[in-house]
């Protein structure tokens, strides 16, 4: 996504991964990096060795799922002002960390996950799908994969 920005995004879409700013492109890729490597990594660890493998569900993964979710709580924190951060990378415009990481709840929502109890995420979650450019695409092929998802223990 940050190549396809670099490369061919317009001057209009220059806040979603914002070329003159270090400082800004730091905090989205630490989003990124987090989507990747913390929040869909366990998500995958959790479910896909059910789906795939016909495993029994390890409940150590479920708590990590947790444990990934309490961050993105935090990320959205609104620094002591109470409430929640519009955008996920901060700031006051949507960013390609938001993108990412809307896909990826789009998924758990789809296989069932409850994030509901995570105010802030959940209020992020309902604004970015009006907020989004291509979320009802994003929803559509997340739930193709619905299926796959009524094995697994919840």
């Amino acid at each position: 996504m940050c190549y396809l920005v670099e490369k061919y995004g317009a001057q209009q879409h220059e806040t979603l991964y914002p070329r003159d700013d270090p400082q800004r492109q730091a905090v989205i890729n630490q989003r990124l990096y987090f989507d990747m490597g913390t929040l869909y990594q366990r998500f995958g660890d959790y479910y896909y060795p059910q789906i795939f493998e016909g495993a029994p569900a390890c409940e150590e993964n479920y708590r990590k799922i947790a444990e990934a979710l309490d961050f993105l709580e935090l990320f959205l924190a609104a620094n002591g002002e109470g409430g929640c951060r519009r955008y996920v990378a901060g700031g006051d415009c949507l960013t390609l960390a938001d993108i990412s990481i809307y896909a990826t709840l789009t998924t758990f929502e789809v296989a069932g996950y409850k994030f509901e109890s995570y105010s802030n995420v959940s209020a992020w979650y309902k604004r970015m799908a009006d907020s989004i450019p291509g979320a009802a695409t994003n929803r559509t092929w997340a739930e193709a994969a619905r299926p796959f998802f009524e094995k697994v223990k919840h």
